[in-house]
């Protein structure tokens, strides 16, 4: 047994709200999707993005460690007598020995370290002397202030050689190796941090089979900011960062490198009270190597700039979205005229059905009072003939009205339009709409504009120009009447030919009625078929809406154009034909 199931047929409204949730449910299938895929792939070019420079800070990371480790290891080359004023040295040519001035012994910073304060050599008793200084300094002889020093140079020199004394011997770590020995195994330079200011690079080594310590100082600000600022200026970001040094679980203030790209050479400063926003995005943060482990480097950023192939991308989703959207509102709204046209269908059938039923109903009941010998009064018998003679033709022009609009939607619809003078169309107009007029007790108004219409020639084909002028009469004086306008002064049309007001090659055709007119949107919509400019329910005018949708086919099929304008009162309808003078060779 097969079961059908029993579903009722949905209304307009009913059609339309399931149209409606369908659209928003493909739209949001098709979107879901798409903005997750957008949002991926946003983000994966954001991590690329970040990944590219982070592998960009590492290597300044990696070169900072090296340049530092390298400035450490480079002072291991530095001679074990060299920390003396004098130093004795042998020329294999002459075989002699002489005496020179240590080259650390120099004031004019041929040592080429920035913030440096001093080198510095300390004997297993303790006792210090500088290289800058040909004497050795004990507190007695910071203590003595008789000896009078005469030269500037020789007061510069002591007060260079003091102040690595005072330093030095601040240091715990450099007073915890003398106190407890100075170890051996200690050859190779390595560094002290405990000073806030300073730092203290060493190394003890034997002179004489006794154990020596050897060094120098330097200021810890300008020695690091050099060495970082000159690794900066070789490298090549292409947006602003921040680098930042910073002493781990010590309360000193960070170092802070603001680099900022340039086409010749970038820029790096050293701002003191750093803007936030190049601290926004972190890139990368480690610690320094050996011996620099108790320092911290982290690089920052502003928010990253999005990459060229990442703006592509968005555009391209973009585009992508938009047409997703527009398709989807194209599907929606091609469907809701399909359902409109759906509904304007089954509004038509009724019409013509009542159209067509209406005047069959009179005909068939005048016929039959004819027939039946009813009605005696010839007079009486001639108004029956003439309202069965009229209905008829209203049903005549409904069918021919429907079947050529018919061929026209088939293409099958042949015109073929000829050059006719202006004087023939208005003679037309006259003798075709007459009876309509006369009927309803309207005037026609005839207007020409023209010296010599007769020597104008319109390009139209006559039977289809009678069939615009008389659909826009007939739809004139049916709205006319269903207003119940009670103005005789307005029961009036006019036909008025004149020359078209923006194209020299066309003559037009204005067609003015006294009525209500219409409103803005029904002047948009007054060419479409089946739109009546109400509901069928509430519509007391005769009409099936295929009127002036006609019109147009008929117009556009003569190489025409027909417009509508808004009068006070009534409304004018403008058709427009191809016109040329009669002495002319052109068609």
């Amino acid at each position: 047994m097969t079961f059908i199931k029993n579903k009722r047929l949905l209304n307009y409204s009913e059609r339309l709200r399931r149209l409606q949730i369908s659209a928003v449910l493909l739209l949001l299938l098709l979107l879901i999707p798409l903005s997750l895929l957008f949002c991926i792939s946003y983000q994966q070019a954001e991590k690329n993005r970040l990944s590219e420079y982070q592998q960009e800070a590492s290597s300044l990371v990696r070169v900072i460690n090296r340049k530092l480790f390298r400035m450490t290891s480079v002072s291991n080359q530095i001679p074990v007598d060299a920390f003396n004023y004098y130093r004795y040295v042998h020329n294999p040519v002459t075989k002699q020995t002489q005496k020179v001035v240590s080259s650390l012994a120099e004031l004019d910073g041929s040592q080429n370290i920035t913030g440096l304060v001093g080198y510095f050599q300390i004997d297993h008793k303790g006792n210090f002397n500088s290289p800058i200084w040909p004497d050795a300094i004990t507190i007695d002889e910071l203590s003595d202030t008789s000896n009078e020093i005469q030269t500037l140079e020789a007061i510069t020199r002591r007060e260079m050689a003091v102040s690595v004394y005072h330093t030095v011997f601040q240091s715990k770590s450099i007073r915890a190796m003398l106190n407890n020995g100075l170890d051996l195994k200690r050859s190779q330079f390595d560094v002290s941090f405990d000073l806030p200011e300073y730092i203290i690079f060493y190394r003890v080594i034997s002179v004489l089979e006794l154990p020596v310590l050897q060094g120098y100082v330097v200021k810890r600000g300008p020695y690091l900011q050099q060495q970082v600022t000159n690794i900066l200026e070789n490298r090549r970001f292409d947006i602003p960062i921040m680098v930042t040094l910073k002493i781990v679980d010590e309360t000193l203030a960070h170092t802070h490198f603001l680099y900022l790209p340039s086409e010749n050479a970038p820029a790096v400063s050293l701002p003191q009270t750093p803007e936030s926003s190049y601290m926004q995005q972190p890139i990368y943060e480690t610690r320094l190597d050996w011996p620099y482990k108790n320092y911290t480097i982290s690089v920052t950023s502003k928010p990253m700039p999005l990459a060229e192939s990442t703006i592509f991308s968005l555009i391209f989703n973009g585009i992508l979205l938009i047409a997703i959207v527009s398709a989807c509102y194209g599907f929606y709204r091609f469907s809701v005229k399909q359902l409109a046209l759906s509904e304007e269908k089954v509004n038509f059938i009724s019409s013509v059905s009542h159209e067509l039923k209406t005047p069959l109903t009179s005909i068939k009941m005048y016929s039959e009072m004819l027939k039946s010998g009813m009605v005696t009064s010839p007079k009486h018998q001639g108004e029956y003939f003439d309202f069965i003679c009229d209905e008829s033709d209203r049903l005549a022009r409904l069918i021919d009205n429907i079947l050529q609009l018919s061929a026209f939607e088939r293409q099958q619809q042949n015109v073929a339009p000829e050059y006719v003078p202006l004087t023939v169309l208005q003679n037309i107009i006259h003798s075709k709409i007459s009876s309509l007029t006369d009927k309803h007790n309207f005037k026609q108004v005839h207007c020409m504009e023209f010296a010599e219409p007769e020597s104008i020639l319109a390009y139209i084909e006559p039977d289809a120009f009678t069939q615009v002028v008389i659909n826009i009469t007939d739809n004139a004086i049916k709205f006319f009447e269903s207003a119940n306008i009670d103005d005789n002064d307005r029961k009036k049309i006019d036909f008025t030919f004149c020359r078209h007001p923006t194209n020299q090659n066309m003559v037009q055709l204005e067609i003015r009625d006294y009525g209500n007119g219409i409103s803005k949107e029904q002047e948009e919509k007054i060419f479409e078929l089946f739109y009546r400019g109400s509901s069928e329910l509430t519509r007391n005018t005769k009409g099936t809406g295929i009127g002036l949708a006609l019109v147009r086919e008929l117009v556009l099929s003569q190489q025409g154009e027909v417009q509508v304008q808004c009068r006070q009162p009534g409304l004018a309808l403008l058709v427009s034909f191809r016109l040329k003078l009669r002495d002319d060779d052109y068609a």
